[in-house]
């Protein structure tokens, strides 16, 4: 009972309480997993190579549980086939939200999710566009300053239809460097 009680104490403190530090920017990296994976060279095509994807993001604290944002994503993807070079750009961007679930003076851990919309074309012209979806069920961010660091683990998901995903499991790791006031 005792423990139920400071539970929801510190529960209650988190919500009514205002943050110290409101805005959060980001700068970071996340791996191509789904794409290395699935982009598989052939007879025809060779030289695949993967930017990874570089994202931006900033982030309002409502509370000390909850922040909301926007991010945005880009990424490139090259290969070569019957010598020309081809390259694919995604941009996506996405309002976020984060609850902040544990929150220390150095470590602070939360969870994170946001819905938008993907930008994909290539150098050849093509264009189009699909719902994406990012979800991180485990950050970290660690720094007592200004400046901090975050490591997410999730996914970046963007498809239209079967025969167009465009990401599924991508940036499943990503780490940023932050600057918080």
């Amino acid at each position: 009972m005792k423990r139920a009680l400071i539970v929801i104490t510190l529960l209650f403190t988190c919500f009514l309480a205002d943050a110290q530090e409101k805005h959060l920017v980001r700068l970071g990296w996340g791996d191509s997993l789904f794409e290395s994976l699935v982009f598989h060279p052939s007879d025809e095509t060779k030289d695949y190579s993967f930017s990874g994807h570089y994202f931006t993001d900033y982030q309002y604290s409502v509370t000390k549980v909850f922040s909301v944002g926007i991010q945005a994503d880009f990424q490139s993807i090259c290969w070569t086939q019957n010598s020309r070079r081809s390259r694919n750009f995604d941009l996506t961007l996405m309002p976020t939200m984060r609850f902040t679930w544990l929150r220390s003076e150095w470590v602070r851990l939360y969870s994170g999710l946001g819905a938008g919309v993907l930008f994909a074309f290539d150098n050849a012209g093509g264009k189009a566009f699909a719902p994406a979806f990012c979800l991180s069920p485990i950050g970290i961010q660690l720094g007592k300053t200004n400046w901090c660091g975050s490591l997410d683990l999730g996914g970046l998901v963007a498809l239209k239809d079967r025969e167009h995903i465009y990401m599924l499991g991508s940036r499943m790791v990503s780490v940023s460097v932050n600057y918080r006031w």
